[in-house]
C-alpha cells in the first residue's frame, strides 16, 4: 500500500517527519511483510493529525481582527487602567464619613536607677536600682459628623469616575471605528492595486497593439506614443498603489500584533444598508444626552465645580465625634511602686480655622477658574457634537445617493469601452479613444469601490457622534462580508480583465 504525503503551505516539517516514519516502516517491513502492511495503515491517522495541528496561515475577517485588537492596542488598554484608577476615588472620598478605628499596643523593660538627694532617712519613696516591665494597649474611634469641604470633595470625586467610565466607554467606541477603518483602508487599497494592475495589463496590450498598427501602417505614431505614456503613467500609480497596500497592512499589524494576510473582502451580493430613517433635529437632540465626549465634559465640569465649592467650604467648622479607651500596666517604677491605669474617654471636636496666611482664598480661587475653564469647554465641544452630527449626517444621504450614481455610471463606463472597442474594429474610432475609455472604466471602478467603503465608515461616525459604537456593530459589519475565494475578485463585485480582455 502507497501512503501519499499531504503537504500544505508549511510542509517542510511535515515531509521530514513523514519521511522518518515511511523509513521506519520499511526498515520493521524488511524483516515481516505483515508489519509493513500494519504500519502503512497507522500512518494514515497519523497524517491526518499532523496536518491538523500544523499551523496554518488562516484568513481574518473584521471580528477576528477586532479581537485582537482590544487585546493588544496600548491605547484602548492604557483608558481601560486610567477607568480602574479613576474608580479607587470614591471609595477614598467616601472614607471621610465613615468611622475611623485604630488600636495600639506597647510593652517595654525597663531598667531604671533612683538616687535621692538630700531629704531625711525616712523619706517614702526609695533610692536604688529597678527592673520591671511595662505594658498596655487601646483603641479608639472616631467618626465625621460636619465636614461640607469633604462632602462636596465626595461628590466631585463622583462625577470624576462618571467621567472616567464615559472616557472609557468613549475609548471603546474609539477601538470599533479605528478597526473598520483600517480594515476598509486595507480593502480599499487592495482593489485599488488589483484595478490598477488590471489598468496596466489593458494598457500595456494597447500599448502593443498600437505598436503593430504602426509597423503595419495603420496607426499614427501620435497614437503608439499616446498608448505609451497612458501605460507609463499606470505603471506609475501602480507602484504607489502597491506601497499604499503595505502601509495598509503595517497599521492592521500595528494595532493586532499579528500578520494581516488574507482579509475577507466586502460582499457586495448583500444589499447595503439603507440610510437610516430620522430626522436631523432628533439625532442632534439625541447626541446632546448620548454623546460620549459631551458626557465626559459635561461630567469633568460638575466635578470641577464640586471642587472649587469643596475649596471654599474650607473655611467652615467640622464636628468629629471621638471615643477611646486605653489600658496600661507598670510593675514598677522610680518611686518604688507600680501602677495600673484604665482611661475612658468620649466626646466632640470642634475645629474652626480662623486665619491659615490667605490658602483657603487662594485655593478657592484657583477652583473656580478651573471650574469656569472646564464649562467653557463644555460648550465648546457641544457645538462641535451638532456639527459632527449635522455633517455625518449629510454624509451618510450623500453617500448612499452616491453610491447608486457611481453605481450607473460603471454599467456606463463599461458600455462605453465595449462601444469604443467595437469602433475601433469598424473604423470609426481610434486606440486614443479605447485608452480614455478605459481609464474612464477603471476610474470609475475605484470611484465605486471607495464610495462604498466611505458609506459604511459614514454611518459608523454618525452613530459615534450621535451615541456610542460596540461589538454589535463588528458583527453587522462582519456579515457583509465574505471569504475569499482563489482566485480571489476585487470587492467591488468584478474581476480584474486580463490582457486584451473585453469589459
Amino acid at each position: 500500500m502507497k501512503t501519499e504525503v499531504c503537504t500544505n503551505r508549511l510542509g517542510r516539517p511535515q515531509n521530514a517527519i513523514l519521511g522518518a516514519l515511511r523509513l521506519r516502516a520499511i526498515r520493521y517491513g524488511r524483516f515481516c511483510p505483515i508489519m509493513k502492511k500494519h504500519l502503512s495503515l497507522a500512518l494514515i491517522p497519523a497524517l491526518l493529525i499532523w496536518t491538523a495541528a500544523t499551523p496554518r496561515a488562516s484568513a481574518a475577517n473584521l471580528k477576528t481582527i477586532f479581537l485582537a485588537a482590544r487585546a493588544h492596542d496600548m491605547r484602548y488598554r492604557q483608558s481601560g487602567a486610567s477607568y480602574r484608577e479613576a474608580r479607587t476615588i470614591g471609595p477614598e472620598a467616601r472614607s471621610a464619613f465613615l468611622p475611623h478605628i485604630s488600636a495600639e499596643a506597647n510593652t517595654s523593660y525597663n531598667d531604671l536607677t533612683s538616687r535621692i538627694l538630700g531629704g531625711s532617712s525616712t523619706f517614702v519613696f526609695p533610692s536604688g536600682h529597678f527592673t520591671f516591665n511595662a505594658h498596655g494597649y487601646g483603641v479608639s474611634v472616631s467618626e465625621t459628623l460636619l465636614d461640607i469641604q469633604a462632602l462636596y470633595a465626595y461628590r466631585a470625586a463622583g462625577d470624576t469616575m462618571r467621567a472616567a467610565r464615559s472616557r472609557y466607554e468613549l475609548a471603546k467606541s474609539d477601538l470599533v471605528l479605528g478597526v473598520c477603518a483600517k480594515y476598509f483602508g486595507y480593502l480599499l487599497a487592495r482593489d485599488d492595486l488589483r484595478l490598477r494592475r488590471a489598468e496596466e495589463r489593458a494598457l500595456r496590450a494597447e500599448y502593443a497593439s498600437a505598436m503593430r498598427g504602426f509597423h503595419l501602417g495603420r496607426v499614427p505614431i501620435t497614437d503608439a506614443n499616446e498608448a505609451r505614456a497612458r501605460y507609463d503613467a499606470v505603471r506609475a500609480a501602480t507602484l504607489a498603489a502597491q506601497n499604499a497596500l503595505r502601509l495598509a497592512r503595517a497599521r492592521i499589524e500595528r494595532m493586532t500584533g499579528t500578520p494581516a494576510r488574507g482579509l475577507w473582502p466586502l460582499n457586495l451580493h448583500h444589499a447595503l444598508p439603507r440610510p437610516r430613517a430620522g430626522v436631523l433635529v432628533t439625532d442632534e437632540a439625541r447626541a446632546l444626552n448620548h454623546n460620549l465626549v459631551l458626557q465626559a465634559a459635561r461630567r469633568q465640569a460638575a466635578a470641577a465645580a464640586a471642587d472649587a465649592r469643596a475649596a471654599s467650604a474650607g473655611r467652615y467648622p467640622t464636628i468629629t465625634a471621638q471615643a477611646a479607651y486605653s489600658y496600661s500596666r507598670a510593675g514598677n517604677g522610680e518611686f518604688g511602686f507600680g501602677t495600673v491605669l484604665r482611661d475612658k474617654t468620649i466626646g466632640l471636636n470642634l475645629n474652626l480655622p480662623i486665619y491659615q496666611g490667605g490658602e483657603l482664598s487662594a485655593k478657592s480661587a484657583h477652583a473656580s477658574a478651573a471650574a469656569f475653564h472646564a464649562r467653557v469647554a463644555a460648550l465648546r465641544i457641544q457645538r462641535r457634537v451638532r456639527f459632527d452630527v449635522r455633517q455625518a449626517f449629510l454624509n451618510v444621504r450623500n453617500g448612499y445617493d452616491e453610491i447608486r450614481a457611481l453605481k450607473a455610471a460603471r454599467a456606463a463606463a463599461r458600455q462605453a469601452l465595449a462601444s469604443e472597442r467595437l469602433g475601433v474594429r469598424v473604423g470609426f474610432r481610434n486606440n486614443v479613444d479605447v485608452l480614455r475609455a478605459e481609464q474612464a472604466y477603471y476610474r470609475s471602478r475605484r470611484d465605486f469601490a471607495r464610495a462604498t467603503y466611505d458609506y459604511l465608515l459614514g454611518r459608523l461616525e454618525l452613530k459615534a457622534a450621535v451615541s456610542h459604537l460596540t461589538a454589535g456593530d463588528i458583527d453587522r459589519l462582519n456579515a457583509l462580508l465574505k471569504p475569499p475565494s482563489a482566485p480571489s475578485a476585487p470587492s467591488n463585485g468584478h474581476a480584474a480583465p486580463g490582457v486584451g480582455a473585453r469589459p
